[in-house]
């Protein structure tokens, strides 16, 4: 301020007093600009010529081949939202790169300076001489810009299918997938010379599978409950057997015992103040969070169901039918994520999928460029492809670079689909398996979370009690882990269940991801950075009346049980609420602090997957186990694809491993 006062006062000697106040506004309104940010580089240098063109690599799938091309789309078929990332001029993406380090840097000034998306477009976006060459364009080819975002790096367009065809110049054309049908552009789109500078990448040019990554199980039912619970406040001590066999799965108060949350919520930290964003894309029953939470011991609270202004509105939850997998999905991370952080609340953002609009792209973009922000932590229980998929990659990279900037912390899913996130995960393997991580994962500014086994069946009572105290709880004790690995069926038939994780082709390493068991030289970013429980095998008790599990009754009743990475994510969203309850404020992207923290293995802040605690006496990467992160083949344990092992320090199954939380705090 003092700057702009002396230079109004050097000049307002040569003004009149008649112009005096209007230069004196006028250099205060310039000195702020020079003082905030200096204005944005135009890249677009050239007057866009259509036919001189450059091609977009990594815009075409494998799958959209001729073998499984069934016809071309209609000409007049709308294509909505979809979505140019622009890249930043070099200058502003290194003044981006150096901001979000100095965030989480206590040293510098910017140490949890959170921006809002204004404020992100303001200082770090693209020029408005740039964006009004790419809404020109669009225009001439007959589409629509229909929105630029806050933080000025990405642009949503629409318009009919042969409009987008004659743009890109390649056709849109149907593919036959197994037992999809898709849409895709038949070959990498080409886009004018002029703008191949600003357009990084261009998603909505087609379809991309994106799976809910959890497993349900059959209904089970408690018996012979010596205590029925009928209210929050009862005490349902008993036996909590099911089909006459002692039950060990996972309530609220079991994770609490496991991961060392009670010292935690004896200081009084439960997440109050904090808001938690669910991404998903439908309803949850509210019978299904009240009975839960009504089993668990815990206050009855609903979630905040938010629809996006431009999105589809989910139909309402299944109560009697059966649900989807979307609901299941949406069930199951609002419990999670609000047994861990009971004094949070949740935010679950859906929006519904259209032929053309992927939902969850719709609700993660609200949750990161609405002002005010809706919640300061967000978890993603999706996940596809990497491979053949840069375009996503990028898309969601571009979101979580701004989530970051804003003081978003985001959690991800790392997918059931172990090393090859190409497979349908809980289907039996295909002949020919690809490695790949989940393509939502890759990006450096989220964390992501992959998923552990118990190895308690040696000893049981080791780990259990024999009977269950408040909110049917009855774990011990710290449970030794593997990497989570189920590569058959309780018939003996062969699948592909396991954590996620891998090497992005996409994303670089970041500067953070150093440390023991970090591979060397790097090669890419690498997943999962923690990991939590995720098998069936100990799974989360939950209730879903639509599926006949209903949580619903008093000396017997039925439930459910979730396994799957799905249930890691949220759970360590509850964490973060948790932490930013104890710390006082938002930490947004909290990887650079995790690999600090396990370098000091003194802290003990994280409980080391090795193959001694996943209980694997020999460790051999061509065979499934809890020892990594490996898949069968269609008809044998061996012959399909070779993961990635546990090991001391960081590795490709499950990362830095679980958390102590206590410790963390």
């Amino acid at each position: 301020m003092a700057f702009r006062k002396n230079l109004a006062n050097r000049c307002a000697g040569q003004l009149s007093r008649h112009n005096l106040f209007r230069g004196f506004v006028f250099l205060i309104v310039f000195g702020f600009a020079v003082a905030v940010h200096a204005q944005a580089p135009d890249v677009v240098k050239s007057p866009v010529d259509r036919s001189d063109r450059t091609t977009l690599r990594g815009h075409h799938p494998s799958w959209a081949n001729g073998q499984n091309e069934i016809g071309p789309v209609s000409a007049d078929l709308p294509l909505e939202s979809l979505t140019i990332v622009l890249a930043r001029p070099a200058n502003r993406q290194q003044a981006f790169d150096q901001f979000v380090k100095d965030q989480q840097n206590p040293a510098s000034p910017d140490f949890h300076h959170w921006l809002t998306p204004a404020e992100i477009g303001q200082r770090f976006g693209v020029s408005s001489h740039d964006i009004a060459a790419i809404k020109s364009w669009l225009e001439s080819e007959g589409l629509h810009l229909d929105s630029v975002a806050s933080s000025l790096t990405r642009i949503r367009f629409s318009g009919n299918a042969a409009a987008v065809s004659s743009a890109f110049g390649a056709e849109m054309r149907y593919y036959q997938v197994n037992d999809e049908k898709r849409i895709a552009i038949s070959s990498d789109p080409q886009i004018p010379s002029a703008l191949a500078a600003i357009i990084q990448s261009v998603t909505g040019l087609y379809n991309v599978k994106i799976r809910p990554l959890h497993r349900v199980s059959a209904p089970q039912v408690v018996q012979n409950q010596t205590t029925a619970q009928t209210n929050a406040s009862a005490s349902p001590d008993g036996n909590f057997t099911c089909s006459g066999s002692p039950c060990n799965f996972v309530l609220p108060g079991d994770f609490a015992v496991i991961y060392n949350l009670n010292p935690v919520y004896a200081n009084n930290i439960h997440g109050e103040g904090q808001s938690i964003a669910i991404v998903g894309r439908a309803n949850v029953n509210p019978a299904d969070i009240t009975n839960f939470q009504m089993r668990a011991g815990l206050a009855q609270v609903a979630p905040i169901t938010i629809v996006p202004p431009n999105g589809v509105a989910p139909p309402p939850a299944a109560t009697t039918t059966k649900p989807s997998g979307d609901q299941f999905e949406a069930t199951l991370d609002v419990t999670r994520a609000g047994s861990v952080a009971t004094g949070a609340t949740i935010k679950l953002i859906v929006s519904a999928d259209s032929a053309t609009v992927s939902g969850l792209d719709v609700a993660t973009e609200f949750a990161i460029d609405t002002t005010p922000l809706p919640a300061q932590i967000m978890s993603i229980s999706f996940g596809s492809c990497e491979q053949g998929n840069a375009a996503g990659v990028h898309f969601w990279d571009n979101l979580f670079q701004q989530a970051a900037a804003e003081g978003i912390s985001v959690f991800v899913s790392s997918g059931d689909g172990g090393a090859a996130e190409c497979d349908n995960q809980f289907t039996t393997p295909p002949a020919t398996q690809i490695a790949s991580p989940n393509d939502i994962c890759s990006s450096s500014f989220s964390t992501c979370v992959g998923g552990t086994e118990f190895a308690d069946t040696t000893n049981p009572s080791m780990f259990w009690g024999a009977s269950n105290g408040s909110g049917l709880s009855s774990a011990l004790s710290y449970i030794p882990e593997g990497a989570w690995n189920e590569p058959t069926t309780s018939s003996g038939s062969f699948q592909i269940a396991a954590t996620g994780g891998g090497v992005s082709t996409v994303i670089p390493t970041p500067s953070y991801q150093t440390g023991v068991g970090v591979p060397v030289p790097s090669t890419g970013r690498y997943t999962p950075d923690i990991s939590f429980s995720s098998s069936l095998h100990d799974g989360y008790f939950a209730c879903v009346a639509a599926s006949g599990s209903s949580c619903v009754g008093t000396s017997s009743f039925s439930f459910t049980v979730f396994g799957g990475t799905s249930a890691a994510a949220p759970s360590m969203a509850g964490i973060a609420a948790l932490l930013n309850q104890s710390a006082g404020g938002a930490q947004g992207n909290l990887n650079p602090m995790l690999y600090q923290l396990a370098a000091n293995t003194s802290l003990n802040v994280f409980n080391d997957v090795t193959p001694a605690s996943s209980g694997v006496s020999n460790c051999d990467v061509g065979t499934p186990s809890m020892c990594n992160n490996s898949l069968p083949g269609p008809s044998s344990l061996t012959g399909g694809l070779a993961g990635f092992s546990v090991g001391t320090g960081f590795d490709l199954a499950t990362g830095l491993g679980s958390i102590n939380v206590a410790n963390l705090l």
